[in-house]
């Protein structure tokens, strides 16, 4: 299960590094590509969080 979490976070990140580095002033799909790309890393991050806190309760 940390296996996953690890995995979720790391292409949480991966997903909000590529949604900053694409120029968005040309184009308004790149700008709603980057939109969704920054959506779905911060999604990532609160799933990987919310399951990393819910893990650690069910450890006591």
């Amino acid at each position: 299960m940390k296996n996953r979490t690890g995995v979720m976070v790391a292409v949480s990140i991966i997903l909000i590094i590529i949604s900053s580095q694409i120029n968005a002033y040309e184009s308004r799909m790149l700008g709603a590509l980057q939109q969704l790309l920054l959506g779905l890393g911060l999604v990532g991050c609160l799933l990987a969080m919310w399951k990393f806190m819910k893990s650690g309760k069910t450890k006591k």
